[in-house]
């Protein structure tokens, strides 16, 4: 009987680990850029959504291509807002 008790609190402890650890497994990556290479990179993705859409693509295929273009650009601006933009103090 008291093995089986072991053994049901292992079990647990284990799936409490295993659920405290899931959510510290997302990394945050930061890649850095020239502000000439950053807008580089943004006039060719929209260079890249102007193809798309004069393309003989599928409707369905044009609009998540470009939304993902959009997500991205969208992305590349609120990185780069966020680094201009000054910090405020912190206070101790």
């Amino acid at each position: 009987m008291k093995t089986s008790n072991n053994l049901i609190k292992g079990i647990f402890i284990g799936m409490g680990i295993i659920a405290l650890t899931a959510f510290v497994a997302e990394k945050t990556f930061v890649i850095k850029f020239s502000e000439s290479e950053i807008n580089r990179h943004y006039q060719k993705l929209a260079l890249i959504k102007q193809i798309v859409d004069n393309s003989n693509l599928a409707h369905q295929d044009v609009v998540f291509i470009t939304k993902t273009i959009d997500t991205l650009q969208l992305e590349i601006i609120t990185q780069v807002k966020a680094q201009l933009e000054p910090q405020a103090p912190v206070k101790k």
